[in-house]
């Protein structure tokens, strides 16, 4: 499972792991002696992930995730210190059907829901906005031709007459320590594309569907 840090500036890396080898030991010879056949030990590198400066990008310039990656949002505090406020999984994204009874058709074409784990660590109350939250107004849609869609993804047939409140994410956001699960229901043009969540973070995150 990869990892991924979105800073305030929107500058989005993916957490830093570093790697050893062991060293090989050799044998000893001396005059007048057959010389001894060289010991090699194991080479085993420790588990590694991509380096922060190595965080794969879209040409877009958005950090390329897949579900099941975690992203973690930083922010600044009052007293200018940086901290790792939220973390973040995209579980799934997959077409949705809406099952309420007043339930409109899509007016995009297309009912995605984005299921996502969000939670907050305690450093997020250090921050001046210390409320995580998460709607289809943070996401765009952007065909496989490399065009971007217009409109909004967020209309009467994403909304609250979708599916039941218990299935999406707490309305009033997350604060700082809790942790949540739910749907993000978009109403998107095209069946399968590709999604930037950017939220308030400026560049962001890049999912392909």
């Amino acid at each position: 499972m990869k990892s991924s840090s979105l800073k305030t500036a929107a500058v989005v890396t993916l957490l830093t792991a570093s790697f050893g080898l062991t060293s090989c030991g050799n044998g000893n010879s001396k005059a007048g002696s057959d010389v001894a056949a060289p010991s090699a030990e194991a080479v085993t590198p420790a588990t590694q992930t991509p380096a922060k400066d190595a965080a794969k990008k879209s040409t877009r310039g958005n950090i390329v995730m897949a579900p099941g990656d975690v992203g973690t949002v930083s922010s600044t505090t009052s007293d200018g210190k940086e901290v790792d406020a939220t973390k973040f999984t995209v579980n799934s994204i997959a077409p949705g059907t809406c099952d309420q009874q007043y339930a409109q058709p899509p007016e995009n074409g297309h009912i995605v829901f984005v299921d996502v784990t969000i939670e907050t660590l305690p450093e997020l109350a250090e921050t001046p906005f210390p409320t995580f939250g998460l709607s289809a107004y943070d996401f765009k849609f952007v065909s496989n031709n490399g065009t971007t869609f217009n409109g909004s993804l967020s209309t009467i047939a994403s909304g609250y007459g979708c599916i039941d409140d218990a299935r999406t994410l707490p309305s009033a956001g997350i604060g700082p320590g809790e942790k949540a699960t739910g749907i993000v229901v978009l109403d998107v043009p095209e069946p399968a594309g590709i999604l930037i969540m950017k939220s308030m973070f400026g560049s962001g995150f890049e999912y392909t569907f």
